[in-house]
């Protein structure tokens, strides 16, 4: 996917460029300055350059979640590979535990890793030691959770005789000895806060009350301003009605709020609460519409109904933000229904085409089959091993959580079972997952994935659920820009940008010096698929406009039959 490899390793530098955000980008980093001191590189070195480009999210936790970085490895354990370029040791990967199986890879196949602008050789000798301190970092957390549990079961001690435990006293109470108890002048403000709130005041009125009474605010200054979540705050606290809780554990306290005023108040909050969380009309591209000056588009109806919504430039709505007006060419604003149906059918039409995605669809359904190599066996190993790793430290958070009162012992109780549960099946799939390695055979039996990723275009197509259309338009949309409008051809010019190069992409079948096709160890032809673009730019004409003389034009992918699908899979 997006590689071409060569039959002369020893002759060829791979240069591996990757950014993670657009921020990278923005700093200096880019793809294409990577790419251009690769090629300085290789150029020093007297070898064959080929560049590699990858670009997604910093937040994937593994190697194999970037499909042409694993591709790499894989030529690399396959003895295709043995110079290898990257502008600083991150763009490898950000995780010690994967940079110590890389460094391994890289030793035992011989592969040379050069760094940097001045092409520096990265010595890979200490990738044990990158090991071993992962090793080392467990040992710690185990420590350290020790340590924890120990400070912890001391302070459980202390609440069980009485004292308080959560810091700082709550408003209305002050700490003597350790213990609460009744601060006379603040506890009268908190019967008033609950008698107020009982009787219809808004937490922001109360504040507004206290802050005019000069009444100081918990851990304020004189003057301070009394803020309305710590009035909420106050509203909530089962301290007030002589419950004080930490952890599992409970104790009395002094009472200042009748319980009858306190449930009252409860009822009230939580009403208001589930009236908040009512939904509010949404809409398909809501902040991914931008107009020419950057800013997402507004989102609204006609006049003060919600009947023909539509997009429109923030600069244009009188009065948002206090913005003044700007010279944007956005003069016409697109009706939200129309230009929605566009996006959704433009994408569709953009993913079943793609390339990229097929291949996607591929190596999906044939992970669920019985086409994984050994290498492939041995890498899940190494991820389910890390989560268990990631399960070791969700362990430490939660008694972490629990014993300082952030959770509640049923919760706790629930979630450290699922854990344990958890590594159990790790367990198991891991001892399944080695003994398929030592029984695979070599041959493996590809199925027809076609059929498959056209039936989930199609599924895709007929989704009806608004919150789902919304996701899968997100997924794969970055930003839509509306660059401008055409009053003579009643035409905006929409600029699309994917998130991934699905389009304008290209297909090529592998050939030898002979003309014949390139086979692969189980008699497949091998193939190679170029990425194309991200952004496609069309001019957009509603279709209650369209007639004989006016039609969009849309960019379409060359599309290769069935039939040659047929031939990939062999």
């Amino acid at each position: 996917m997006g590689i071409k490899f060569t039959d002369k390793p020893n002759d060829t530098l791979y240069i591996y460029c990757r950014v993670s955000t657009t921020q990278q980008s923005d700093e200096g980093v880019s793809l294409d300055v990577q790419k251009e001191r690769g090629l300085k590189v290789s150029k020093q070195l007297g070898l064959s350059p080929i560049v590699i480009k990858e670009q997604g999210s910093g937040l994937k936790p593994y190697i194999e979640e970037r499909p042409l970085f694993t591709k790499l490895m894989d030529n690399v354990v396959d003895g295709n590979i043995k110079h290898f370029w990257i502008d600083e040791d991150t763009r490898l990967t950000r995780n010690k535990d994967d940079q110590g199986f890389i460094h391994h890879d890289f030793v035992r196949n011989n592969v040379v890793l050069y760094v940097g602008k001045n092409g520096s050789v990265k010595d890979l000798n200490d990738w044990m030691v990158d090991l071993i301190d992962v090793i080392t970092v467990r040992i710690n957390e185990r420590q350290i959770r020790q340590q924890v549990r120990k400070s912890i079961n001391s302070k459980r001690k202390l609440f069980q005789e009485g004292c308080y435990m959560k810091g700082d006293s709550p408003f209305g109470y002050k700490l003597v000895d350790r213990k609460l108890e009744i601060h006379e002048e603040n506890s009268e403000w908190v019967r008033k806060i609950y008698d107020w709130y009982d009787k219809g005041k808004s937490s922001y009125w109360i504040k507004n009350k206290l802050f005019r009474e000069g009444v100081k605010p918990p851990r304020g200054k004189d003057g301070g301003f009394f803020p309305s979540q710590t009035v909420v705050n106050i509203l909530g606290n089962k301290n007030y009605i002589g419950i004080d809780v930490y952890g599992d554990l409970t104790n009395s306290c002094p009472i200042i709020v009748d319980k009858d005023i306190f449930s009252s108040v409860q009822k009230k909050l939580k009403s208001k609460s589930s009236r908040s969380n009512t939904p509010v009309n949404d809409f398909l591209l809501r902040n991914i519409i931008k107009c020419p000056d950057g800013e997402d588009m507004s989102c609204m109806g006609k006049k003060k109904s919600r009947k023909n919504p539509l997009y429109t430039c923030r600069h244009k709505v009188r009065g948002y933000d206090n913005r003044p007006t700007s010279d944007c060419p956005i003069n016409k604003s697109l009706r939200v229904e129309i230009i929605d149906e566009y996006i959704w059918n433009t994408m569709i039409d953009t993913l079943t085409q793609s390339h990229l995605i097929k291949e996607q669809t591929k190596s999906e359904i044939i992970g669920k089959n019985s086409s994984y190599t050994k290498r492939s066996f041995k890498n899940k190993i190494k991820k389910l091993s890390k989560e268990m790793m990631e399960l070791e430290k969700n362990s430490l958070e939660l008694d972490k959580k629990f014993y300082t009162n952030k959770m509640d012992k049923k919760r706790y109780d629930v979630l450290m079972s699922s854990i344990t549960d958890r590594e159990d099946e790790l367990m198991s799939e891991i001892s399944s997952h080695e003994m398929k390695i030592e029984t695979m055979t070599k041959k493996s039996k590809w199925i027809e994935w076609l059929d498959v990723h056209f039936s989930r275009m199609d599924e895709i197509r007929k989704t009806n659920q608004f919150d789902k259309k919304k996701g899968i338009v997100h997924h794969y949309i970055h930003q839509i820009s509306v660059l401008d409008y055409n009053d003579d051809t009643k035409q905006h010019t929409l600029s699309i940008k994917f998130r991934f190069p699905l389009f304008n992409d290209n297909f090529e079948w592998l050939k030898n010096k002979d003309g014949s096709y390139k086979m692969d160890r189980y008699g497949r032809r091998r193939y190679n698929i170029f990425d194309g673009e991200t952004e496609m730019t069309n001019p957009f004409t509603p279709h209650y406009l369209l007639n004989r003389h006016t039609f969009r034009k849309v960019t379409r992918h060359v599309h290769i039959t069935s039939a040659k699908y047929s031939e990939m899979i062999g």
